[in-house]
């Protein structure tokens, strides 16, 4: 959902108040500027931005069929030790015997550039490469890829 379809949906969940750009900046804590820019390009909703909206309105923008919680389990960005990711990977491609980082980077997808990122520089995995670790290795336990349980 762009911010131009979130206008619009408010104004259909909430016709009796005129919501303006102006006050979706204020409860994102933005500037008008940047929600108009936002608009003007296009730019998609996240989900934090969504929930606060929701929150604030208390009203529901966007079911997932499967009522699926939106916000992770665990906040990525805190909970792992990016230098301990790095040496699980390492270790998952020893224990797949696939040696050549060439090899391994076509498998998840991603640059050999991008894996030694991911590997030696403590740059944080996409849910792309998570996925496609899971896909490609599902005899891995991901909790522990990603948390080391």
């Amino acid at each position: 959902m762009n911010f131009r379809e979130l206008l619009a949906d408010l104004q259909k969940l909430i016709p009796e108040r005129k919501i303006s750009q102006t006050d979706i900046a204020n409860i994102l804590n933005m500037t008008r500027a940047n929600i108009s820019l936002r608009i003007k390009n296009e730019s998609e909703v996240t989900v934090s931005e969504l929930q606060k909206i929701e929150n604030f309105y208390g009203v529901v923008l966007y079911k997932n069929p499967q009522n699926v919680i939106l916000t992770p389990k665990y906040n990525l960005g805190v909970q792992y030790n990016l230098d301990n990711w790095g040496k699980r990977l390492l270790k998952l491609q020893v224990a797949a015997n696939i040696l050549d980082d060439r090899v391994f980077a076509k498998m998840l997808g991603i640059s050999v550039k991008r894996l030694d990122d991911l590997v030696r520089k403590n740059k944080y995995p996409n849910g792309n490469e998570i996925l496609a670790i899971k896909t490609n290795f599902s005899d891995t336990d991901i909790d522990w890829l990603l948390f080391g349980e």
